[in-house]
């Protein structure tokens, strides 16, 4: 008897157990993390022979992240079944983004057939993966992997820098990421030094596209493809933010995109290697009709989107994968084929007065994940939605005509919530302690001290706690120039720790100030932050030094 280890719910949700020609040659044995393993259903589980729940494979995840695996605690499970199962009997699969990794790492770890460590390896490093594609002549957007330390030594230097490479706007997004989930479009040099020092996380920055989006969907067996498919995308993913319906429609097989966007699909592929199993790749149509590479992923799209693709194709594609990697078959599709496609509706802030239904030629089956009276926050991931769709027709030029219509449509009303008062104000006697014995205590502002300044009472010593090239340019009279990430007991010697210290960095939006206060203080100096910073003191009229001064 094999057996198939399957690791997360995502995408396994979809598979036919009762399409199995032979469900008795087969045990499934299941990896979820204890953040994942309450979306496995009940007739789900029944068809497990065993089900380990494992910690998340991080302390603190977002919700793109809740099916994480522990890679030590699924290399122990599958050490386990290895002791009572012959090592050709046994599968890992995999058809979750987050866990293609650890997939492949066990493959590789225990010798088990299917694509391991290095295979996988430029379908989620989007850096290794572009490199790969453009030595094979694709075309895929100018990139770079963004330098921290040479963004901590000179924002400004290396802003000019990244637009010289790739243009402006450019976008950063992590070289790991997935479902739009810590994407930054970067329009202009403020938002650009704005960042905060550590993203945590690798990042990488990429030309910005025009175009419209589509993706390539691609099954492939011993480096040949058994289906190929395209959907086109409703809006780009940039746009989901500003409340926009994020919907993609499966284009019908005759139309012209298909063939043409499949062969670059395959190309891409190739380049990298084309594992067994299913793919799914991103791509821009430009104005210019020239296809661009997006990225691609070693798995089905996700979300409502693989179901729709199921009907829209009569095609169970979880059970066509898992066939291709385990040997264990499936009889085709028993399902009518409709023409279908999903979307996904958009998070804002706010409090839901109103859920509201498309109107459509076409049939909708709606999933909600939020309700009336519910507040929300605002979320750019897709997984951390507020429902999702199908859209189903017999009829294409009608479903088309809907996917059309889904570009004004706007799901979620809602009755604003107070930010202000969202947190209820303290009791007066708290709010006294804060006020005057905390935040007067710790702060100044730009009058006082220009005042102390012209009248030379003075009685402490002013921080510039930017960068040195910053404070050159501009910097209070007769401030000293002493960076926040370089205050240390050796640095700070030469102050005198009888004579209060006022830090201050660029403006509100900079805590380099707060930062150098707090060192400070750990130090045993006496110290107050100018709040405003140097902008807010330029905004003053009150003058400044350097080489270039108010």
């Amino acid at each position: 008897m094999r057996t198939a280890v399957i690791i997360s719910t995502r995408g396994f949700a979809a598979f036919r157990h009762d399409l199995l020609e032979d469900p008795d040659s087969v045990r499934f044995v299941g990896i979820f993390s204890d953040l994942d393993v309450e979306n496995l259903s009940e007739e789900q589980r029944a068809r497990f022979h065993r089900v380990h729940v494992v910690p998340c494979g991080l302390a603190d995840p977002s919700p793109m992240l809740y099916s994480l695996v522990d890679e030590d605690a699924a290399r122990a499970v599958v050490a386990e079944i290895l002791r009572e199962t012959p090592r050709e009997d046994v599968t890992v699969h995999c058809y979750d983004e987050q866990d293609m990794m650890v997939a492949a790492n066990l493959r590789t770890h225990f010798g088990l057939r299917g694509p391991g460590t290095d295979d996988i390896a430029p379908f989620r490093d989007k850096i290794l993966m572009k490199e790969r594609l453009r030595e094979a002549g694709v075309r895929v957007p100018l990139f770079g992997l963004f330098a921290p330390e040479r963004f901590a030594l000179d924002a400004p230097g290396y802003f000019k820098e990244i637009v010289g490479e790739v243009g402006l706007p450019f976008i950063l997004k992590p070289t790991d990421s997935a479902g739009s989930e810590g994407v930054l479009k970067i329009t202009d040099r403020a938002g650009f030094e704005a960042l905060p020092d550590d993203l945590g996380r690798p990042y990488e920055y990429e030309e910005f596209v025009e175009g419209t989006m589509y993706s390539v969907n691609i099954v492939s067996e011993a480096g040949r493809t058994v289906f190929g498919g395209v959907t086109e995308y409703l809006v780009n993913s940039m746009e989901i933010p500003g409340g926009k319906v994020n919907a993609d429609i499966n284009l019908i097989d005759s139309d012209p995109r298909v063939a043409r966007m499949v062969a670059f699909g395959e190309r891409a592929l190739d380049a990298l290697g084309r594992p067994d199993g299913g793919s799914h790749l991103e791509l821009f149509h430009t104005a210019d009709d020239e296809l661009v590479f997006l990225e691609v992923a070693a798995r089905f799209k996700g979300m409502a989107g693989l179901a729709a693709m199921q009907r829209n194709y009569a095609t169970a594609f979880i059970n066509l994968a898992f066939q291709i990697e385990s040997g264990v078959r499936s009889r085709p599709y028993d399902g009518e084929q409709v023409y279908c496609y999903d979307g996904v509706v958009p998070k804002s802030h706010g409090v839901v007065c109103e859920l509201v239904e498309p109107e459509l030629e076409s049939d909708v089956e709606m999933t909600w994940t939020v309700r009336v009276g519910e507040e929300i926050e605002q979320s750019n991931s897709l997984l951390a939605n507020g429902g999702t769709f199908l859209v189903l027709n017999k009829d294409y030029e009608a479903a088309y005509r809907d996917f059309r219509r889904l570009a004004d449509y706007r799901p979620i009303r809602y009755r604003t919530a107070s930010r202000t008062l969202g947190t209820p104000p303290a009791a007066p006697e708290r709010a006294v302690a804060y006020f005057q014995q905390t935040r007067l205590a710790c702060e100044t502002d730009p009058y006082d001290v220009h005042h102390d300044l012209q009248a030379g009472t003075g009685g402490f010593v002013l921080i510039d706690a930017r960068r040195p090239e910053a404070y050159a340019r501009e910097h209070l009279p007769g401030a000293v120039s002493l960076p926040h990430q370089d205050i240390t007991a050796e640095t700070t010697a030469g102050l005198d720790r009888d004579v209060p210290c006022v830090t201050y960095g660029w403006g509100p939006a900079c805590n380099g100030g707060t930062r150098a206060a707090a060192k400070l203080a750990a130090l045993g100096f006496q110290v107050k932050e100018m709040i405003g910073g140097l902008e807010y003191y330029r905004r003053g009229g009150y003058p400044t030094q350097g080489d270039d001064p108010a």
